[in-house]
Parts: C-alpha cells; structure tokens; sequence
C-alpha cells in the first residue's frame, strides 16, 4: 500500500536547489520550517482533543459529579471514597432479634387437642394442662367504610325551621375521606407511583375506581393545607445555625426548571424556579436572610450572601482530586490524604486545636502551591481575542486556594460536616420523581410536589410517620406536632 508523505523531494531536488545557490536554498527551507510548524499546530490542537475526549471518556460517578446510573455497567467498580462497613448480614456475637408476639392479641383461637392417647383414651376427656401459643400478624382485607352523616332538620313552634350543621370536613353530598386522601399522597409523594398505578391500585385493594382527576384534585388539596406549615419550615431554616444547600434539574412543561433545596438535619425545604442562580435563590427567601453557616458545592451564586459563612463540599473534592490522581498527578494524591486525615481526626476528637488548623492549613497550601507550579495560568496573548482559558487543574487548584477557609471550615468549626451528602441525599428524591414521571405538566404541579415533600422529608428526618403525618396535614389536627415548629 502506497503511504502518503507530507513532504516528499528526492535527492536530485535537493542538489539542484543546493546548486542554485544560497538565497535558493534558505527560502526552501523556510519554507520547510513553515511547514513544520503548521503540522506541529496541528498535532497540537489533536493531541488537546485527543485529552480532552479521554478526560470525558475516564469520568465516571467515582471521579466526578456524573450520577452512579450513568455509569458504564462494564466499566470496573473503583474504590469507593466511603468508609468500609461490615460484613453484610449479622455480625458475629450479635444476639439477632426475632419477631415478638403480641402481649394484647386481637382475636384469640382455641384449638381444642382432638385424637386418641396412645393408652385408648379420649384426649378431649383430660385434664388441661395450659396452652402453647403461637401468633399470625396480619392486616384484615381492607373495606371502604360509607359513613353517613344525618343532620336534623327541625321546625320552631314558631314556624321557624331550623337545620343541624354538619361537620367542617363534610363539604358536599358525597366525597372521600381523609385516611383515601393520605393513602394518594403518601404512594404519589412518598412511593413516587405514577397517577395511573396509584388507580389501579385502590381499585385491586379497596374496590374504589378513583379518576386520576380526582387524584390529582387530592394532591391539590393536601399542597393547600400544607403550604402555611412549610412556610414555617422555611422561617426555622432561616434561623438554622448550619443549613445545606443544593440544586438539581427538574423538568416542567418540558422545559428545564431548578429545584432548589435547604436542609438540616431537622427540616427540608424544596422550591422550584426557572432560574438556577442569585434570582432564583432571592425568591427563595432563605439565603438572603441566612446568616449561618452555609454548606454548599462551589456553585458562584451562593458567593454573592456574604453575611453568612460558607463551608465547600469536600465530597466533590474528593470524586474531582481523584480524577487527576488517575492521570498521574501527584499532588492530587496529596491533597484527597491531606483532606481525608483531616476528616478522620474530625471522626476521633471532633474539635482541632489553633496549632493543628495552621498544620492542615499550611500543609494545604503547599500542596496547593506545588501545583500551581504544574498547572501554571495560562496568560492573556495578544494574538487570540478574550480570556484565555484556563485547565481543569488550574482551576480546581486556584479555586480550593482562593476558599481554603471554606473548603476546612470542617475543622474551623466543630458544627460543620466534611461535605454536603445530606444535600444530596435530600434532591435525590426529585430525581426518582422525574424518572417515575419524567416531566411536571404543570408549574404547580411541580409547586405542590416541593411542598408535600418538604413536609414528608422534615416528618421522616424527625422520627414520624409518614402516613400519619400526611393524615393530619389533611386533617388540619396536631400538624405542628409532627414538624416541631
């Protein structure tokens, strides 16, 4: 096969150029040199593509923010940034526990001893002795109970008729009750069951064929309720010494909106927007009041409240740092030990003493530094118009130097987590909605589900039933009992 070459001359060329004299033979190879470089520019702008596809190729949910379900299914599992547990299952010397039996049973059953001993007698004609007991626990099938309220209508003496009133929750001639509602909302909202399972379902198990409409209606109806408890999740937050901070992307009426979150380990608070940034945050009403400790990742807009404090996600530090320690990068292998020492020692003694934050300080810097050194600025050219643009390195190195505060006020203050894993685990839950959904239809669709479960997640996070806290949402009975405002 005949090979291409990029400058092809034989040696005759070469003499007669040679032989033509001196001002001849600089101008080819200029002309070479030229050459030259337009290849070597060439390569050059391959060789970034070349990197910069690999880069994309190598990143998974281990060493970015990309989410563990985009991962290749055929990609080797990595070593996970986790502390190991334990064997799953019992652990050895672990006395394990069984189900027990009802002191108070609802229903007991005799079972009367019935045959023949092996001496010829009845054993219904001996002496009882006592009873071994064993239990069944289980739900009777479940029935819809019709309920119907009668109010008296009665005529005065006088002539005047008078009518009974009828309690505040029965409305008109005929409507579900409270504990159907709940059961909608806790399956929509808390089960992420589409509208249409959610029918079929209380049609198998109750015998009720309820629209989706009607449903609908119902979540519609619980949102309402709630709107003013979560308005007061929303003030507590505020309040909050440390609150975390995260944003995810939902989908409403097919088009890209943010979800928004706020959370301790206490209350959540969710709030759609068009918007991912500042304006979106504004109409929050949280941050601009904040005067806490924020958790967040390095997203800009949370820079723009400087009354509070900020603290940065280590965990995407981590998943960042050992991106680059997978490209042979030394000081990214410094700095996750350096991180990750800080944190046990966070695990072991929960406070840091001055001498021991300028340690970590100073070691950071220096790693940091040492980088920089690598991954210098790329600076302004004259040649090529706007800001030049700088490395993934650079960046990270520059941005964890500029925040160093921020990035271990971890160890500064002993209230502050590593990271903002409890963010993360709170917008998680949207993302499960959308796959169940793929899409809100509505803008207040979206509203009514960042309101139901800002309520759910605060009842979960602090202890209660889920089912029945949604019930005395509904109810309007005891709510603030269930959210502790």
């Amino acid at each position: 096969m005949k090979q291409n070459k990029l400058i092809d001359i034989r040696d005759e060329q070469i003499e007669d150029i040679y032989g033509a004299g001196k001002a001849t033979t600089i101008s080819f190879i200029k002309t070479l040199i030229d050459k030259i470089n337009s290849i070597g520019e060439i390569v050059k702008k391959q060789q970034e593509e070349i990197d910069k596809l690999k880069s994309i190729i190598s990143k998974d949910s281990h060493n970015s923010n990309k989410p563990p379900s985009s991962d290749s299914p055929y990609k080797k599992q990595t070593k996970s940034l986790r502390k190991k547990g334990g064997k799953v299952g019992g652990q050895k010397g672990h006395k394990g526990t069984t189900l027990k039996q009802s002191k108070n049973p609802n229903e007991i059953i005799k079972i009367k001893a019935k045959g023949k001993c092996s001496c010829g007698k009845n054993l219904a004609d001996g002496k009882l002795k006592g009873y071994e007991k064993r239990q069944v626990i289980d739900f009777p099938m479940i029935e819809v109970k019709t309920t119907e309220y009668q109010a008296e209508i009665v005529e005065c003496n006088c002539g005047e008729v008078h009518k009974a009133d009828f309690p505040a929750e029965v409305k008109v001639k005929a409507q579900y009750g409270a504990n159907i509602k709940s059961l909608v909302v806790y399956l929509k909202h808390y089960g992420f069951m589409s509208y249409e399972r959610i029918s079929e379902f209380l049609e198998d198990v109750i015998n009720q064929k309820i629209s989706q409409g009607t449903l609908v209606n119902m979540i519609n109806e619980c949102a309402v309720n709630l709107e003013p408890y979560v308005e007061k999740i929303k003030e507590k937050l505020t309040d909050e010494t440390v609150v975390h901070f995260d944003e995810t992307g939902i989908r409403i009426e097919a088009s890209l909106h943010w979800l928004h979150s706020a959370g301790n380990e206490m209350y959540t608070y969710y709030f759609p927007h068009k918007k991912r940034g500042k304006k979106a945050m504004d109409v929050m009403g949280i941050l601009p009041r904040f005067k806490g400790i924020a958790v967040h990742d390095h997203w800009d807009s949370y820079y723009h409240y400087i009354q509070c404090l900020h603290s940065l996600c280590n965990s995407h530090h981590l998943r960042e740092l050992t991106f680059f320690e997978e490209q042979n990068e030394g000081w990214a292998a410094k700095l996750k030990e350096c991180l990750l020492e800080a944190k046990a020692e966070k695990e072991k003694h929960g406070r840091f003493s001055k001498a021991r934050i300028k340690y970590y300080r100073m070691r950071m810097y220096r790693i940091l530094n040492a980088g920089l050194k690598i991954h210098p600025e790329e600076k302004f050219q004259k040649k090529k118009r706007g800001r030049p643009k700088q490395s993934k390195a650079y960046n990270l190195l520059k941005r964890m130097k500029k925040r160093i505060d921020d990035v271990l006020r971890f160890i500064l203050n002993s209230v502050v987590p590593f990271d903002n894993n409890l963010s993360e685990r709170d917008v998680r839950m949207a993302k499960v909605q959308q796959k169940v959904s793929g899409t809100f239809r509505s803008f207040q669709g979206g509203k009514n589900f960042c309101i139901i479960r800002s309520y759910i997640s605060t009842a979960r996070k602090q202890g209660q039933s889920v089912f029945k806290a949604i019930c005395a949402g509904l109810k309007k009975s005891n709510i603030l009992g269930f959210i502790n405002c």
